[in-house]
């Protein structure tokens, strides 16, 4: 459907009313009508990026989303995308220089990777974006979705919980102060932490769903789940798909261990000769701003291994860039993060490759929890000798950001 001022003007935002909400809305719209420049959105309050967001489609704008707290190489990174004249990430009063396609058609534009794979910007549309939504909704029987966002809105998994709210006729609110009947989104860090809170696995219990994406989930966190009997749905998708494409349901999930993916609405998951899983669906984006054409008529060919059992459903193995060579021998992290994990006393556990200049990469695995003594005796009996990690290293707080993904050391 098309953006309307009604759908937006009913009570669905926690803390501000439809009808401040449009106020609000028309205010900015009209300040940046009929300007030649992108709209950035990159607000902390997710009050101010809603009207932002909403302002700059009312006007007919094309839309950039940042993340407020990106560091000098991520603003640096950005700013040579979009355009050299963009105006500071803090101020929308000046222009930027982009490309006929953008002011024709007007899209929105998604940050994805950043750091060690160079910040791109993916490609979508209002009608990419919607049709991401109302499948998800589709795929959990219809009803309207409300949200509890604890995801940060710039990102991909933040960004389509206030639209899925927008277009299901749902709720939103910015916490998990109240999460009975709510869908929550989390990455599997975010679900580990919750479960060490007895209280929240009790609210957790009453939710709708729990979304787990982002990464696959360590063994041992979805046996627990299961044995808590939490709502959790696992996910997979990507900035590139508009979020999830394929998922496991809830009643799969919590009675079969080894229960694979289906996709969602006419999504379309095959494996590349290489192991790779490709995409097709009619939510893909159109490609990476400001890099070359990609040939998406066959799909979008991701950078994750995977395999579709004999009942069609989709096996997410790992990231072919999580994949450790060190010594000439390949490594996969999540079978190392499995046996870690499984040593009594140990909480969470994360298993890196960092450069070496004997081994190319060196295991390292992060941990938290009870100190580990003598872990080799744990392990080698569980891994083979060059699976092992070179150090096990304890620490308070996994170096993982907000997004679960890894800190690497500067």
């Amino acid at each position: 459907m098309e953006f309307d001022l009604k759908s937006l003007g009913r009570d669905w935002v926690e803390g501000i009313s439809g009808q401040e909400l449009v106020a609000r809305v028309i205010s900015r719209a009209k300040l940046i009508q009929g300007q030649d420049q992108l709209i950035v959105v990159d607000r902390t309050d997710p009050h101010d990026f809603t009207v932002e967001f909403f302002a700059a489609i009312l006007a007919g704008r094309s839309v950039a989303l940042a993340n407020p707290n990106w560091g000098a190489q991520e603003r640096e990174e950005f700013n040579a995308l979009v355009g050299a004249n963009i105006a500071p990430l803090d101020n929308q009063s000046s222009g930027a220089n982009y490309s006929n396609a953008c002011r024709q058609n007007k899209v929105i534009l998604i940050p994805t990777g950043g750091t060690t794979n160079g910040l791109k910007l993916a490609i979508h549309t209002w009608k990419t974006l919607e049709t991401a939504c109302i499948r998800v909704q589709q795929f959990l029987g219809g009803a309207a979705i409300d949200s509890c966002c604890v995801l940060p809105l710039y990102h991909v998994s933040g960004f389509t919980q206030l639209l899925r709210a927008y277009h299901s006729g749902g709720y939103i609110r910015f916490d998990e102060d109240y999460v009975k009947g709510y869908c929550l989104s989390y990455v599997p860090t975010q679900l580990r932490r919750a479960l060490f809170d007895e209280k929240r696995i009790q609210a957790l219990t009453t939710t709708r769903v729990i979304f787990v994406g982002g990464a696959p989930m360590p063994k041992s966190l979805a046996k627990e789940a299961r044995e808590l009997k939490l709502p959790v749905m696992p996910v997979y998708g990507m900035t590139e798909t508009a979020a999830m494409v394929a998922a496991i349901p809830v009643a799969d999930f919590l009675t079969d261990s080894r229960a694979g993916a289906i996709p969602i609405g006419d999504a379309k998951m095959e494996i590349d000769s290489s192991g790779r899983i490709r995409i097709q669906s009619p939510a893909l984006f159109k490609g990476y701003y400001g890099g070359e054409a990609l040939d998406l008529t066959r799909g979008y060919l991701s950078g994750d291994e995977g395999y579709i059992d004999e009942t069609e459903r989709l096996h997410i193995s790992g990231r072919i860039d999580r994949l450790v060579i060190s010594g000439g021998e390949k490594i996969d992290p999540h079978e190392v993060e499995d046996a870690v994990g499984a040593i009594s006393g140990i909480k969470e556990v994360l298993a890196v490759g960092l450069p070496d200049v004997e081994w190319g990469q060196k295991l390292v695995v992060y941990y938290t929890g009870q100190e580990l003594v003598d872990w080799k005796k744990h392990l080698k009996d569980q891994l083979m000798n060059y699976k092992l990690p070179k150090e096990m290293l304890r620490v308070d707080h996994l170096p993982l950001d907000e997004k679960g993904k890894f800190l690497r050391p500067s």
